[in-house]
């Protein structure tokens, strides 16, 4: 059984067949030799040409295997490359470093500044209706259920919390620009 550090290898090499190789092979048979052959579409002719022939004693998992081979190859790449896409989407993105110190940000003080900021509240009642009389803690509060965590803490130790955060902070920045 191949392990994912032997796949690995392999995928550069499948995804460049892919592309190269023959869209699909088709069986066939061939009446003067008495052969069934894998055969091919030419591109330019439309002519089935045979590129393989198959041996009395190959069994017809294996042949079957073999004319799909091409469109199987294809459609594991497909869900391979869709999966990761998706895992990607799913994984926190870590919180940026700021210059070249390794000192994590500290996303909490800067949602609790912001939080005191006349225009991030003018944006927290422009896109979230929070009430325009609302006072330190009623912003604290919308802040922290638009974010859906229970303190600002989280945003220093949850990086689902922080990239909700930094993305909220993103809009804040978009709003600023074009509002």
């Amino acid at each position: 059984m191949m392990n994912l550090d032997q796949a690995r290898t392999y995928l550069p090499e499948a995804r460049d067949l892919a592309g190269l190789a023959s869209e699909q092979f088709v069986e066939s048979y061939d009446t003067k030799t008495s052969r069934a052959e894998i055969c091919v579409v030419n591109r330019m002719t439309g002519e089935i040409e045979p590129i393989a022939y198959f041996t009395p004693d190959c069994s017809y998992d294996d042949r079957r295997l073999l004319l799909k081979a091409p469109e199987l190859v294809r459609a594991l790449l497909v869900i391979m490359e869709t999966a990761f896409d998706k895992i990607r989407s799913l994984e926190p993105r870590p919180p940026r470093q700021h210059g070249g110190n390794d000192k994590p940000k500290d996303y909490a003080a800067e949602c609790a500044m912001k939080c005191n900021d006349r225009q991030f509240r003018r944006f927290l009642m422009d896109r979230h209706n929070v009430p325009d009389v609302a006072d330190a803690e009623r912003i604290a509060v919308s802040v922290r259920n638009i974010l859906r965590i229970k303190s600002r803490g989280e945003l220093n130790t949850d990086p689902a919390a922080a990239q909700r955060w930094i993305e909220f902070r993103g809009s804040f920045e978009a709003w600023k620009r074009h509002g």
